[in-house]
């Protein structure tokens, strides 16, 4: 019964958070230009050997928080496609997965160049994505709706009109037993490379 509770508890929140992340989105879009971006990554994971690719674009939004600040806040809009491919134990379960992502992030970066005459960053978000179809190896993935959770940190090399940045993520997929069993799909080495302009 608690297991059950805090399952519920814990996909309220991020409903939540989704539904507010958007509502920010219309903000962001109406008061503020924005800057773009594009992102190439490689990553590996489970289930079983799990390996491919993914490519994003971003929409950036301005500096929250004090203007003057050495360390502030940031975010961008992500919307991904990636596809991802296994070995399964047996041969008659799917192989490969493609994932349709939307998701807001939220980026803690320093204002100055400080690492490897870089800007440091560490990043978080949860999205919503559409998945091909809900088994991977032999996983049951519930459905073809998931949560989108990517965690992350990175160097971001800035010259006023373009930057180029190098990241390291942890990227996950569930439903949150929104659609039982909720098997997920853990991607625990993602390097990503992108260009903002």
């Amino acid at each position: 019964m608690e297991k059950n509770l805090l399952k519920g508890i814990i996909a309220l929140n991020k409903v939540c958070l989704l539904v507010l992340s958007f509502a920010s989105f219309f903000y962001f879009q109406q008061t503020f230009a924005s800057t773009y971006g594009i992102q190439i990554g490689y990553g590996k994971g489970e289930p079983n050997h799990l390996k491919g690719y993914r490519l994003a674009l971003q929409q950036f939004w301005p500096w929250i928080g004090f203007p003057n600040a050495p360390l502030n806040l940031t975010g961008y809009w992500d919307i991904s496609y990636a596809n991802w491919h296994t070995r399964p134990p047996l041969s008659n379960q799917p192989r490969s997965i493609n994932i349709l992502a939307l998701s807001p992030l939220i980026r803690l970066q320093t204002r100055e160049n400080c690492l490897l005459f870089a800007q440091p960053y560490l990043e978080l978000g949860i999205g919503a994505s559409w998945l091909s179809n809900n088994h991977l190896g032999h996983r049951n993935l519930g459905g073809q709706f998931a949560f989108q959770d990517l965690m992350g940190l990175g160097l971001r090399w800035n010259n006023n009109t373009t930057a180029l940045s190098l990241s390291y993520h942890y990227l996950h997929y569930s439903n949150a037993s929104l659609f039982p069993p909720n098997q997920g799909i853990d991607v625990k080495h993602l390097f990503t490379l992108g260009y903002e302009f």
